[in-house]
């Protein structure tokens, strides 16, 4: 079995998001799916980068309230919240309270999990 722990105390700053996360890849004994994920933490009073990427993206609020902006929609988000995040949409969330916001993101496709599903295949032909 394998099972995943963590405490506040083992996420990290990503200064490139504003928000502290702590990835699930990579997993020691577990092989690297072609999908990622973490759990993320918007510090209170702040707004997480507004970024967008090539692959599809999920947020599921586990605590928390906040603000969640996907292209000019805006929509009030608290815990048992889940978002749905199309490729290419520039999108933040915004933690305005004085609690933690803390979400589990799941992101997949895109170029990189394409091209790590095509080097699988090619290696177990």
């Amino acid at each position: 079995m394998h099972a995943f722990s963590w405490t506040p105390d083992d996420m990290v700053f990503e200064a490139e998001y504003n928000v502290a996360g702590r990835r699930l890849f990579p997993w020691p004994g577990v092989p690297e799916p072609f999908w990622g994920g973490a759990w993320v933490s918007v510090p209170e009073g702040e707004t997480s980068t507004s970024h967008n990427h090539d692959e599809n993206e999920m947020f599921f609020i586990f605590e928390g309230t906040g603000v969640m902006r996907i292209g000019d929609e805006e929509r009030r988000v608290s815990k048992g919240d889940t978002i749905f995040i199309t490729p290419f949409k520039d999108h933040t969330l915004t933690n305005d309270t004085d609690k933690p916001l803390i979400f589990l993101t799941i992101w997949w496709g895109g170029a990189e999990a394409e091209a790590k599903r095509a080097a699988a295949e090619e290696a177990s032909a």
